[in-house]
Formats: structure tokens, C-alpha cells, sequence
């Protein structure tokens, strides 16, 4: 049995890396010529690319590689806050004839930026051929040059024994490479996502009977079907916090977060499981919620917090299969988490608190449920009266903090404005009074100005338009809101004055000038 001398030192070399200083064979080409290798150190992460070539000069040598320069990116999967460190290594059995040399000293960068520099060797197998780099150079670069064995060593006489002995090297660190991707697959598929398509057809049903019933967008109807209200959930209504979970406002908002649960929710329930995953999510919508009673004074819906609890999962994962995550889905989870999250911060109708509570009710609800492939600690479920203390200070704060006093009662002003439109003017005006006393915001005049007048309580509703053009004189449709009490009340000069007010600041407006001729025809 034959084995050429190149095939030798392949193998030989990669097992030196692997066996001896702790690299790990990633991805073997089929033909069996090209080897990745990697490994981790505190500070840094080595990256080698292991290919046999043959070739008498060294034209192409360059185009091959600038396309190992590109394919190292899609090796590249360790931690983002390491230092990468590539080598580009070709074992050939001879050297070209030319100045190969002159290209392999170039510098191949691996990235746009050019800040990740990959560094080219070649060695040479054939005893007699023109003598490539030194490998023990390349060897202790890597920490990785005791016990290197000698030219003779390697190439021994006996040719069935020098053959045998390749070829286990080879099946080692192949069958190693196929174990891990065995190991990978059962990570990634240990459970089955059923219980995600349940809660997305839950989720649907519940879309469609809100659409079919009323309007999904109507702040009213979301009360009414159990959105997250504030002062609801302070007069006893705790349930909201986990009814809101199956809520959306709009198709959009269905689309967007049925799209996310579809994504993340599968990938979670085959890591995971469907036990481990219901719990996950449950606590991790429930946790958000709170978040967002405690938070966040407007109404709000939907499945975000349980989404996002998905997310905390991940991260779990990630710690506890670090190299797994970050070789598979990793950096794209990290990405996507950040961008939701400066997103959350800088638009400021999203439930940040709801995203975040979720995060971190989901991180540790996989903590009291554990990875499947782990033995199970008792230490463990003590994460769930952590679980329940978090939901606990949460409401609390919700309930008892400053947070539900808030000086801008945008909820109430739209909730105010749906109750009028049906002529429920009671309603509007108690919902208003509830929280005009702790606001300065013109429109809160305004609105239960608006629900005075329709009670028909005009010198009430007089007071308030007053109070709305204090704090801003030039609120237009106060004043003539204003004309028009005054109108009801008999006072036809102060009526006439306020409209000619309400159309010197809104000049145009033909509501404003039919009053006017109304009121000068008077």
C-alpha cells in the first residue's frame, strides 16, 4: 500500500494540531483536500485552512488564495469580541519552480475593512523537492511546535505501516467532524415545533374574532377583549397580564410578530422541547407584561414579550453551548436582538418595557428548565421564586410607583375621544376627570372639555377651554369650541370674539367661517 509523502504530512500536520495542541477540525471537502481548523484561546481565535495543491509554478497561486481569504468568513463564527487570527497553509509535493514566495508573503486581507490579515504558507513534502517555509516557524506562532516529528519519523520505511498510520489519522479527525455535526443536528432537533403553530393559530383565531366582533386598532374594543389597561389592572383586572399576550393592534402588528414567533418560537421549541418551550414562553410573556403595567401607561397588546422571552432562551443556549451558538445561529440572533432593542429605545410608541421584562423572564425560565442535553441541577429551581419576586416588585412598582400618574394622559384622551364618538359622553368625562388634575397638557383640557359640552354642562366645559388656551393660545379648535359654549350660553359677543380667534389662527377654515357669519348675522 502507497501513500504519497504530500498525504503524509496532511495529516500528519493535522493531527499534531488536533490530537496534541487542542484545535478543532471543522469542515473537510469532500475530496478530502481541504481541512478547517480552529481554536480558542482567552484572547484570541486561531483560523487555519489546511489544503493540498500541486502545481509546478505558481500562477493561480494568488487567485487561491484571495478565494480562501472569502471562504474563511463563513469559518469565522467564534466570539465577536476576539481577535481572529487566519493562516492560509498549502502542503504540496514539490514547491513551485518560480518565486512562489513573492506572492505567499502577500498580505491577503479577509475583510473590506483590511483589518483582518491572513497569512499564507507553504511546506513542501517530498524529501529532495525545493524546500518550502519552515513549519516549525508556523508551529510555534500557534503555541503548537513541541514533539514535532522529523522528516524521517513521518516518512518511514515501511510503506504499508507509513499508509495505515495516515489513514487513521484521517478517519480520527474526519469521524471527529461528523460526530460534532451529529452532536449539532440532535441539539437543533431534539423537540418537535408543534405548540408554536398552536399559539400561532390561537393567536389568529383571536385576531380574526376581535376584526369580526369590532376593530382591532379601536383602543375601546382592545379593552374590552383584555389589553394590558393600567387602571383596570389597578382596580383588581390582573388577568389582562396574560390575556394582552394574545391581543395585536392591526394586521401589521399581527404579521410582524406572528413572523418572529414563526422564526424564533420553532427554533426554540426544537432546542428546547415543547414542555421547556411552553413554560418559556409563558413565563416570558407574563414577566413582560408586568414589565409593562410597571413601565408603560398605554394600552398594549400582543405577543412581543413572549417573542422576546424567545430571545432570552437563546441566550441561555449560547452560554451553555458557546462554541455551538456562535459557529450556528449566534451572531445573527445577537444582531437582531440589538436592533430590536436600540429600536425599542428610540421609537417611542414600542413597549420597551414589555421587550426587556420578556428578555429576561425568558433567560430565566430556561434557567429553571435547563438545556435537554444536561443533567438537571436541584440549585436550579431556585430561579423560580427569583421568577415570581421579579413579577412581584414589578407590579408592585407598577401599582404603587409614580408611573400611573403620568403628566401626559395620552391613553385616556384617545380612550376619551372613542367613548364621545359613540356618545357616551358620562364615560368620557369620569375617564378624564380621573386624571385632569395631574396634568398641565392642553389637549386633556380640551378632550373633557369636549365631554362637558356634550353632557350639555357648559359652564363647566367653559372652564376647561379656558384652561386649554392658557397653556397653549394658539389651540385654534379650543376657541372655537369656546365661541360655540358661548354661543349656547347667550353670550353672543364673547362667542363672536372667540371665533374670530379660532379663524385668525386657522385662517381658511370653513367650519370656523360659517360660525362667524352665523354669529355677525345674529
Amino acid at each position: 500500500m502507497e501513500v504519497r509523502d504530500q498525504d503524509v504530512l496532511f495529516w500528519e500536520l493535522a493531527h499534531h494540531l488536533v490530537a496534541k495542541n487542542g484545535f478543532q477540525a471543522v469542515h473537510v471537502t469532500n475530496d478530502r483536500k481541504q481541512l478547517w481548523l480552529e481554536k480558542e484561546t482567552d484572547k484570541e481565535q486561531f483560523l487555519i485552512s489546511l489544503s493540498k495543491i500541486d502545481m509546478a509554478w505558481s500562477r493561480g497561486l494568488d487567485q487561491l488564495m484571495k478565494d480562501n481569504a472569502r471562504a474563511s468568513q463563513s469559518f469565522k463564527k467564534g466570539s465577536p469580541r476576539k481577535n481572529t487570527v487566519y493562516h492560509n497553509v498549502y502542503i504540496t509535493s514539490m514547491a513551485p519552480a518560480d518565486d512562489w514566495k513573492s506572492k505567499t508573503s502577500e498580505i491577503i486581507y479577509t475583510d473590506a475593512a483590511r483589518r483582518k490579515p491572513m497569512q499564507t504558507w507553504l511546506f513542501a513534502a517530498s524529501i529532495g523537492a525545493q524546500h518550502g517555509d519552515d513549519i516549525e516557524k508556523f508551529l510555534s506562532l500557534l503555541n503548537a511546535d513541541e514533539h514535532w516529528p522529523s522528516k524521517e519519523e513521518m516518512l518511514q520505511d515501511d510503506d504499508d505501516l507509513r499508509a495505515q498510520k495516515t489513514a487513521n489519522q484521517r478517519q480520527r479527525i474526519v469521524r471527529n467532524i461528523e460526530q460534532e455535526h451529529e452532536e449539532a443536528v440532535k441539539v437543533f432537533t431534539y423537540g418537535k415545533s408543534r405548540f408554536t403553530y398552536v399559539l400561532l393559530a390561537l393567536i389568529l383565531m383571536v385576531f380574526v374574532w376581535v376584526e369580526t366582533v369590532a376593530d382591532s386598532t379601536d383602543v375601546l374594543a382592545l379593552i374590552e377583549f383584555g389589553a394590558k389597561y393600567n387602571p383596570f389592572i389597578d382596580a383588581g383586572e390582573w388577568w389582562r397580564i396574560f390575556t394582552s399576550m394574545f391581543l395585536h393592534i392591526g394586521i401589521f402588528h399581527l404579521f410582524m410578530n406572528s413572523l418572529a414567533l414563526l422564526f424564533l418560537g420553532t427554533a426554540v421549541e426544537r432546542i428546547f422541547g415543547t414542555a421547556r418551550f411552553i413554560w418559556v414562553y409563558m413565563v416570558a410573556g407574563i414577566v413582560g407584561s408586568t414589565a409593562s403595567y410597571a413601565f408603560t401607561e398605554q394600552v398594549s397588546a400582543g405577543a412581543s414579550g413572549a417573542i422576546f422571552g424567545c430571545f432570552g432562551a437563546l441566550v441561555f443556549f449560547g452560554i451553555n453551548h458557546r462554541r455551538l451558538f456562535f459557529r450556528t445561529i449566534g451572531r445573527n440572533v445577537i444582531v437582531i436582538l440589538l436592533i430590536n432593542v436600540i429600536f425599542g429605545t428610540v421609537v417611542p410608541m414600542v413597549d420597551n418595557g414589555a421587550h426587556m421584562g420578556g428578555l429576561v423572564g425568558g433567560f430565566l425560565a430556561a434557567a429553571t428548565v435547563g438545556m435537554p442535553d444536561k443533567a438537571y441541577k436541584l440549585k436550579q429551581l431556585v430561579v423560580i421564586p427569583a421568577i415570581a419576586a421579579l413579577v412581584a416588585i414589578l407590579f408592585a412598582y407598577g401599582y404603587y410607583g409614580e408611573g400611573n400618574d403620568p403628566a401626559e394622559p395620552i391613553v385616556e384622551i384617545q380612550l376619551a375621544q372613542e367613548l364621545m364618538e359613540e356618545e357616551a359622553y358620562d364615560e368620557a368625562y369620569d375617564t378624564m376627570a380621573s386624571v385632569i388634575d395631574g396634568t398641565d397638557m392642553p389637549e386633556a383640557h380640551f378632550m373633557i372639555g369636549n365631554a362637558a359640552f356634550g353632557r350639555e354642562d357648559y359652564e363647566e366645559a367653559e372652564g376647561f377651554y379656558q384652561e386649554a388656551l392658557a397653556e397653549n393660545p394658539d389651540f385654534h379648535e379650543a376657541a372655537y369650541n369656546l365661541a360655540l359654549v358661548y354661543g349656547e350660553m347667550g353670550e353672543d359677543e364673547q362667542a363672536l370674539e372667540h371665533a374670530e380667534r379660532a379663524l385668525d389662527l386657522e385662517p381658511d377654515n370653513e367650519e370656523y367661517e360659517d360660525l362667524l357669519e352665523e354669529l355677525q348675522g345674529a
